[in-house]
């Protein structure tokens, strides 16, 4: 019986690590706009960036895009983030990290897929005098 039951409970550990349910909330607060559609003004696009970054002992499941493309945003100048997707799931790293932590690291995967965006350069206006 004893066998039985601890057989049970290994099952029933190994159906909740492989169960990857998520809730997160997701916000942006940065100085450039970011996006989940394209932006309503004609812009061109100037980059499409891909970030993946692992995330352990978090608990809160908040992510801050703006904070995750803080570097890019920087460094390329975009005058906006458009067309942003972002997809939080687990990969076999991260259910050996959960499973050798029992769980406590909450580990997983964030990637973040945006277009870096571009005003359409308006054509040099000559003013006749």
């Amino acid at each position: 019986m004893k066998r039985l039951s601890s057989s049970v409970l290994t099952a029933l550990f190994a159906v909740a690590m492989l169960s990857s349910c998520t809730i997160a909330k997701i916000g942006g607060r940065g100085a450039v706009p970011i996006s989940l559609n394209q932006p309503a003004q004609s812009m061109d696009l100037a980059e499409h960036v891909t970030l993946k970054k692992n995330c352990n002992f978090d608990w809160t499941n908040t992510y801050d895009v703006s904070e995750y493309l803080s570097k890019e945003v920087a460094a390329k100048r975009p005058d906006a983030v458009a067309n942003t997707t972002i997809v939080i799931k687990t990969g076999i790293d991260n259910y050996f990290i959960n499973l050798f932590t029992l769980g406590l690291a909450q580990s997983k995967k964030v990637v973040i897929e945006a277009d870096f965006m571009k005003n359409k350069a308006v054509g040099a206006q000559t003013s006749t005098k």
